[in-house]
């Protein structure tokens, strides 16, 4: 009797294992089913109607919360965000980036928000920097974007430059201050760079200086291999073009300038005195080479000694001046200038020595310079 009993028992237990085991409805898949807890198929159905998810799309981002979310707390972060100007479109966006987003509280996600608000960014200001780099909410408001603000404060002074810098690269409060940005503030410093260029460069080129800093000291390394002096305004010029340039674009950009006749030694002096002139695209090179060497005549050499000519834009200043030449010397009223020296006049100093001083002799010249400057 007692034997039947326990062998009852037992097969009682084992229907009601194998119940649980393979009767049990599962939501979607078997596959999915054994990766989630069955409260993210919560999720996945407020994501598809909510921001318009493909099933195959929500699922994707449940799987990626790190975090449980409670069913009732689902509106949660998307209400906040929307009462900040964000859209559905930017709201998906966001949990497609950073699915975590969903499982902030309002308690740590609002601070952040209103922080940044009162840096400066609103509205679509707000949202266009999260957009571009999400993981700034991410953060922590004490432990990371208020020194690293109060960093950027200390150099740019003002919470508007702080949104300028901020607005060219979101990846500010984002890098290591103190193994990057910090780091490579410290290489500038070490090469005399004052503070008030350091401030230049995260107003004009914050991306300068969150790269990595061996490539910096390579920079400087290269820098100085041309003969630029550390500390001295070409030396910060020269370190920013070389940065904007790969190896074998300058690579490229020698060869070039080569071909003309130029030797290593022309190519470095004239980087020495206008570094930007590197800069420029090969195109406007060619073009500012083939108007001296094969319009005028010039010698490829004499356009070495003068590199600022590459700055200069060939048809607003250098083609209708040097039209305004061609009258004035084929009348004999200028018969010894040289261009080169010339075109590099400042405009007041040239107007008031090459046109208005002959206005009345060859009234044309006017028309020649202003029109064809005008027309350009």
């Amino acid at each position: 009797m007692l034997h039947s009993l326990s062998k009852n028992i037992f097969l009682l237990r084992n229907n009601f294992r194998n119940l649980i085991c393979f009767q049990t409805p599962v939501p979607f898949s078997t596959t999915v089913a054994q990766d989630q807890p069955p409260h993210n198929f919560i999720i996945v159905d407020f994501l598809i109607n909510s921001f318009g998810y493909t099933k195959d799309e929500a699922i994707s981002v449940s799987k990626r919360l790190r975090f449980t979310v409670p069913p009732t707390n689902l509106n949660r972060v998307p209400d906040l965000l929307k009462q900040n100007g964000f859209s559905d479109a930017h709201i998906k966006s966001l949990i497609s980036r950073r699915p975590r987003l969903l499982s902030s509280k309002n308690e740590t996600l609002k601070p952040k928000l209103d922080f940044l608000q009162e840096l400066g960014f609103s509205g679509s200001a707000l949202v266009d920097l999260i957009i571009k780099n999400p993981s700034i909410v991410e953060y922590g408001i004490n432990s990371c974007l208020v020194p690293r603000v109060n960093f950027l404060r200390s150099f740019l002074h003002s919470n508007e430059n702080i949104v300028k810098s901020l607005k060219k690269s979101s990846w500010l409060l984002s890098v290591s201050f103190t193994k990057t940005v910090g780091y490579n503030v410290e290489i500038l410093r070490e090469c005399s760079v004052l503070d008030k260029h350091i401030s230049q460069f995260l107003l004009k080129s914050p991306r300068f200086l969150t790269q990595d800093p061996d490539r910096l000291k390579d920079y400087v390394s290269r820098a100085e291999k041309f003969g630029f002096k550390k500390g001295s305004a070409s030396f910060i010029h020269a370190i920013c073009t070389l940065y904007h340039i790969s190896k074998d674009a300058l690579e490229a950009k020698f060869d070039m300038y080569k071909s003309y006749g130029w030797s290593e030694s022309d190519i470095a002096s004239a980087f020495r005195k206008c570094p930007s002139f590197l800069h420029l695209s090969g195109q406007k090179m060619k073009a500012t080479m083939d108007f001296f060497v094969g319009e005028i005549g010039y010698n490829p050499k004499d356009i070495a000694l003068k590199p600022n000519l590459f700055i200069f834009s060939l048809d607003k200043k250098l083609k209708p001046r040097y039209e305004v030449l061609k009258i004035l010397k084929s009348r004999g009223l200028e018969s010894k200038c040289d261009f080169l020296s010339v075109a590099i006049y400042s405009e007041e100093r040239f107007l008031k020595r090459f046109v208005l001083r002959y206005v009345e002799e060859a009234p044309d010249i006017q028309e020649a310079y202003l029109g064809s400057s005008v027309r350009s």
